[in-house]
């Protein structure tokens, strides 16, 4: 495993949910090119991530998100302070 955060491993346990391989997700994985997931999927993973964590992450805090790193990135910033 590439990173061992907590953000990164909920995050990976979201995806294998979701039916990627394990081995696919990295913190420099394309959400689109490397997982071939597309809008929907996003948006599943958004609500996962939302319940998971008890956040919310706002439409301005993911349009930019490409990589799995992203998402963990987006996640940390809600949760942090």
């Amino acid at each position: 495993m590439p990173d061992a955060s907590p953000i990164f491993s909920k995050v990976e346990s979201i995806l294998t949910g979701m039916g990627v391989p394990q081995a696919k997700i990295q913190m420099a994985s394309d959400l689109r090119k490397d997982l071939g997931l597309d809008s929907f999927a996003a948006v599943e993973i958004i609500f996962a991530l939302e319940e998971e964590f008890s956040i919310k992450i706002g439409d301005e805090d993911i349009e930019g998100a490409k990589t799995v790193g992203d998402l963990v990135n987006a996640v940390q910033g809600k949760t942090e302070g």
